[in-house]
């Protein structure tokens, strides 16, 4: 989450690379597949109700300020279907995307 949040107060290297005109290519969202068994149910419904832990995962990345794209590795045609809908709902806001990263960072 280090990187959303450095996005969200305008630093690091997103912020960056969109104020140079360039396209931001997320790569293993899901971290190797690790992540989504990081992501209970109750944190997947905080990021947005319905979605999966790893369509969560993939929302909150795709919703980074300053992300263009995001790259998926799937392996298989159901794994490929979850996270195109992921990426088809609608951005996270800055504002969830702070209450995310301030509910991770708690102890």
């Amino acid at each position: 989450m280090t990187p959303i949040a450095q996005a969200l107060h305008g630093r690091g290297p997103l912020p960056a690379a969109a104020d140079a005109g360039l396209r931001v290519m997320a790569s293993a969202p899901l971290h190797g597949g690790e992540l989504p068994g990081m992501v209970d149910q109750e944190l997947a419904d905080l990021i947005r109700p319905g979605l999966t832990s790893a369509q969560a995962c993939v929302l909150a990345v795709a919703s980074c300020p300053g992300v263009t794209d995001v790259l998926i590795a799937a392996s298989s045609a159901p794994h490929w279907r979850e996270a195109a809908d992921a990426v088809a709902q609608p951005s996270l806001t800055a504002a969830k995307l702070r209450e995310i990263t301030g509910v991770l960072a708690s102890p």
